[in-house]
Order: structure tokens, then C-alpha cells, then sequence
């Protein structure tokens, strides 16, 4: 490179400051480049992960009347008035507040459905009740399947981090190994998990894991 930048100066004799300049600033960006190339850490990359194991759960459910819903029944009830009063005899005898329930006529009416009914949301935060609440066996009345939300507290995420550190460490060293490196220390870690410490999923889910992406230097 500098030998054809100087061929270049010898072969125009006019050549100008701005021009000069230019090609001085050529040379300094190629060298910085090969420096930066040189100097550049060696790294290992690896994932380390921690099973969530959350005591803070969150259940919900909806349930379906509708005065469509009469295929099995031999006395289906006449009107949605009549059949919300039924229905929530039934949740009384579970020891449950029909109060807690919401009811959501807009959302009902997006489900097809031609004669008259509603949605029931219910939420809680015991799993017998949400058991009980999909137990009730009535015609006209459709639960829908169980959700789950689980919340953590700051101090389960800090212990997920310390766990799942350990397990990327781990998986760093026996990397490490295997090419014949010796890990350094930790370069930079990032993960996608802070943030979403709340979620709903299926009740027969499980709750995952917490994950890490660790960077570690190598050991010149």
C-alpha cells in the first residue's frame, strides 16, 4: 500500500494538499484496521440456564353459556337470564363469590353463536378453585381450558441469574477444554428472559427455563 502511494506521489508532481490529505487519511484508516484485527480479544460464546421454579401463580379460565348448547339436555333453559341463574347456583355450592366473575357480552357475540349468551371470565390465584370451577357439568354451559401466569419476585430473578451463570461457566470450561483453552473471565452477558418474568400458558405447561448468553475471554 505505501509503496504504491508513493509511486503515486513520485509519478504526479503537481499533486495538490487536498489530495495529499486524502491519501494520508487512506493510510491511517488501513493501519487502524489491521491493528483493531490484531489486538481483537479471543472469545467464547455459550448459554447457561436455570429451571423457573415460581410459587406465585395466577389461574384463569373463561366459560361459555349459550342457549345453543341444548343438544343433551331435556329441559334446556329458555333464557340467558335463566341459565346465568342456574349456573351460578352451582358455583354457590362451590363456596365461591359469583361476584368475582366478568361478564363479557362483546366477546360472545365474536364467537358465532346465534341465540343468546355470554362469557365468564374467572381468575384466582388458587388452583382448587379453578379445578372446581371446571368441574361443573351442565348443559349449555362450555369451560374452556385452564391458563397460568407465573410472577417473580426480584429476588428469584437474581437467583436464576447466579444459577444459570454457574451453568454457562460450566459449559464454557468443558468447550473450553475440548479445543485445548482455559477459559478467562466473563467478556459480556446478555439474555432475552429479563422483563418477561410474567406470561400465560397452558396449565399442563411447564415453566421453563431462564437463559443466558455468556461471553467469555480465552486465556492467551
Amino acid at each position: 500500500m505505501t509503496f504504491k502511494i508513493r509511486n503515486f506521489i513520485k509519478s504526479n508532481t503537481k499533486i495538490t494538499n487536498k489530495h495529499f490529505i486524502l491519501l494520508m487519511l487512506l493510510l491511517v484508516t488501513t493501519f487502524r484496521g489491521v491493528s483493531a484485527q490484531a489486538i481483537q480479544d479471543r472469545t467464547i460464546t455459550v448459554y447457561g440456564s436455570a429451571l423457573k421454579t415460581s410459587s406465585d401463580a395466577t389461574y384463569k379460565t373463561d366459560i361459555t353459556l349459550s342457549l345453543d348448547n341444548n343438544y343433551y339436555s331435556d329441559s334446556p333453559c329458555k333464557t340467558l337470564e335463566e341459565l346465568k341463574a342456574k349456573f351460578f347456583e352451582e358455583v354457590k355450592k362451590l363456596n365461591i363469590d359469583t361476584k368475582r366473575f366478568i361478564i363479557d357480552d362483546l366477546a360472545y357475540v365474536a364467537t358465532g353463536y346465534r341465540k343468546d349468551g355470554t362469557i365468564l371470565h374467572f381468575e384466582t390465584k388458587s388452583k382448587d378453585e379453578i379445578l372446581k370451577i371446571t368441574t361443573i357439568r351442565m348443559a349449555q354451559v362450555m369451560p374452556s381450558y385452564v391458563q397460568v401466569k407465573y410472577s417473580m419476585t426480584d429476588a428469584e430473578i437474581a437467583k436464576l441469574t447466579k444459577d444459570a451463570l454457574k451453568d454457562a461457566k460450566k459449559n464454557a470450561e468443558m468447550v473450553a477444554e475440548a479445543a485445548g483453552e482455559e477459559i478467562d473471565k466473563v467478556y459480556a452477558i446478555s439474555s432475552y428472559d429479563y422483563g418477561g418474568s410474567s406470561y400465560w400458558t397452558s396449565l399442563n405447561a411447564e415453566e421453563g427455563s431462564f437463559r443466558l448468553t455468556v461471553v467469555y475471554k480465552l486465556k492467551d
